[in-house]
């Protein structure tokens, strides 16, 4: 056995993955803007088809990050496993200072262990027994939470 669980890590296919829903389950779910965004409501489908809502695998030497206290002591490691593309036409449909952030809707949903923004429009995931379209329906239901805008 690997001292790196990530070096090991293929990312899960379907069947074999452990999500509770996929996004092609989701396309017809419309995503209302938030205001002063004045785009019209997407499906869930249409916001992917922009091209600014996407997962990929992270490349293996990206996928540890070593957590360090406000002293930089090293507290531990934190592990992802995936990349949210959130870029500017997913931005219309959360608010940066709405009641519940979209790192934080994403970290309640099954099957997500990590979650952290990595800059304005990437956010790095970790949840091993999940497929891409698993992780992006995570993605939409967390942008499908009112709370978020």
């Amino acid at each position: 056995m690997s001292d790196h669980p990530t070096d090991d890590w293929t990312p899960p296919q379907r069947p074999a993955c452990t999500c509770p829903e996929h996004v092609d389950e989701l396309h017809e779910l419309v995503v209302p803007s938030v205001p002063p965004h004045h785009l019209p409501p997407m499906t869930v489908r249409e916001l992917r088809d922009t091209g600014d809502f996407s997962v990929k695998p992270l490349p293996e030497g990206e996928r540890r990050w070593t957590v360090h206290d406000d002293a930089g002591d090293v507290t531990g490691v934190d592990v992802f496993h995936w990349v949210l593309w959130a870029g500017d036409a997913a931005r219309c449909f959360y608010d940066d200072d709405a009641e519940l952030a979209l790192d934080d809707s994403l970290r309640a949903r099954g099957g997500i262990a990590q979650v952290a923004w990595m800059d304005r429009e990437v956010v790095y995931i970790g949840a091993p027994t999940m497929c891409a379209d698993g992780v992006l329906a995570a993605a939409a239901r967390a942008l499908l939470d009112p709370r978020v805008r």
